[in-house]
């Protein structure tokens, strides 16, 4: 699939909403200030965590997702 093709599919109203305005401020900005509060040999294992965190998140959301588009259907 091209990626012009991708790009037009994209719902950037949601993507600024959702992920602009709510995942950054209310996640990313609090989980990286604790990882750089953190003494040095904990922030890998710390910012790993978060990338597993950011993998449940997802997955919940697609999941959400897949269980109201079946409802509607």
């Amino acid at each position: 699939m091209p990626v012009e093709k991708i790009i037009a599919q994209i719902d950037w109203g949601r993507f600024i909403r959702e992920i602009v305005g709510v995942t950054i401020p209310v996640f990313w900005i609090p989980a990286h200030t604790i990882t750089f509060l953190l003494p040095g040999q904990y922030r890998v294992l710390f910012a790993a965590s978060l990338s597993i965190v950011l993998g449940l998140i997802l997955s919940l959301a697609k999941m959400r997702n897949l269980k109201s588009s079946n409802i509607k259907q």
